[in-house]
Formats: C-alpha cells, structure tokens, sequence
C-alpha cells in the first residue's frame, strides 16, 4: 500500500508541473501576450501557483487509492475521489487568493473544479474502457485460435 502511496504522490506532482507549465505555454495567448502575462505576477505568485498547482495534483491523485476497494460500489468511489479532490481544489484555490469568498466566485470555482475533474474523469475512463476492449479482443481470438 505504501509503494501505491508513493506511485499517487510522484504522478500527483509530476501531473501538477505539467499543468503549471502548459498553463504557462496557454494563457499568455488570453492575456495579451507573453509580456503582459508574466509581468502581471511577481516571482512568489509564480512559486506560490506552481506550488498549488501541484497540492491540487495531489488532490485528486493521491484519493484515487479509492479504487482499489472493490467492496464500494463504482459510483460511491468516484463520488469520495471526486468530493475530496475538489474540496481540496476549492480550499487551495481560496487560500492562493485566485476566488474571493463570496458565493458566485464560489460557485465559478466549483463549476472549474467539477468541470476539470469530469474531464479528467472522462479520460480514465476511456482509456480503461479501451483497455478492456483489448482484453476482450484477445480473449475472443485464444478462444477461436484455442
């Protein structure tokens, strides 16, 4: 479980300094250039959204442990996955100062949250449902070749 833990951790990471980086590749082309985007923050805004970036990571890798109880049913996991992953978005996301506390810039932030984590939902489960597939495939051809 622990060699799991540390699998979920390093990906975590690894997925938030891609996000921070390819955020830094796309949103300058929103904000008016490269110039007026960086230019925009200072170098501890720059660390403190890397360093949020990779907490939020975190936050919906490291829960996806869940999956591995299969006394749960599907839908139950993925709701747990989901509500700790975006809690851990709203609460980061707060604290970094990118949404105030008032109820429309919380609910903006919930609609990204759960936007992003149906996305990213999404693409596990297309990737898994093409894996089995595959499996499938294999199967039926030992069956006939067998």
């Amino acid at each position: 479980m622990v060699k799991k833990l540390l699998k979920k951790i390093h990906s975590g990471v690894g997925m938030g300094c891609f996000v921070f980086v390819a955020m830094l590749f796309i949103a300058p082309a929103f904000a008016g250039g490269a110039n007026a985007f960086f230019a925009a923050r200072t170098g501890e805004e720059w660390q403190l959204s890397a360093l949020c970036f990779i907490v939020i990571s975190l936050g919906f890798n490291v829960p996806s442990l869940i999956y591995e109880n299969e006394r749960l049913a599907l839908w139950l996991r993925t709701l747990i996955h989901m509500v700790i992953g975006t809690a851990v978005y709203l609460l980061t996301a707060y604290f970094a100062g990118w949404m105030e506390s008032d109820i429309g810039s919380v609910a903006q932030g919930l609609l990204i949250a759960l936007g992003s984590a149906a996305v990213i939902w999404l693409c596990i489960f297309l990737y898994i449902k093409a894996q089995v597939r595959e499996m499938n495939r294999k199967i039926k051809e030992k069956q006939q070749n067998g």
